[in-house]
């Protein structure tokens, strides 16, 4: 099962909440994609979708604050990223959400915190 672990924290309370409720999201596309129940998929991808806009908002406001160096680059991660979960959208509404789709989404976002995320958090926590 997909979830959120300590080893993804980023000291940062309102990231690490947010990040625990993205892996839950991805728990229940994981949990449609098993049971290829098509409309609940493209619900958990839409919602994740939605929350992943808010998400990288209130991240690249905490690093414009912060005057975090890397936020530029950051911020068009969080752009293709965004733009690909448009793509995955779509595709879902004519077929069931792959195992393939989920283990790319749950790959990104795991090497996306682990690495990218983790680079700011000097920077936020001064």
């Amino acid at each position: 099962m997909i979830e959120w672990t300590p080893a993804l924290s980023t000291g940062v309370p309102l990231l690490d909440e947010q990040h625990k409720a993205i892996f839950q999201w991805l728990a229940e596309l994981e949990s449609a994609a098993v049971d290829e129940r098509t409309l609940f998929g493209v619900y958990a991808l839409t919602r994740l979708k939605h929350y992943m806009r808010e998400h990288f908002a209130a991240e690249e406001a905490l690093m414009k604050a912060a005057e975090y160096p890397g936020l530029g680059a950051h911020m068009a991660e969080h752009a293709k990223f965004r733009a690909k979960l448009g793509e995955l959208q779509i595709k879902s509404i004519g077929e069931d959400i792959s195992a393939d789709t989920v283990e790319f989404l749950v790959d990104w976002l795991t090497n996306h915190i682990a690495k990218t995320d983790m680079a700011y958090v000097p920077y936020l926590s001064s």
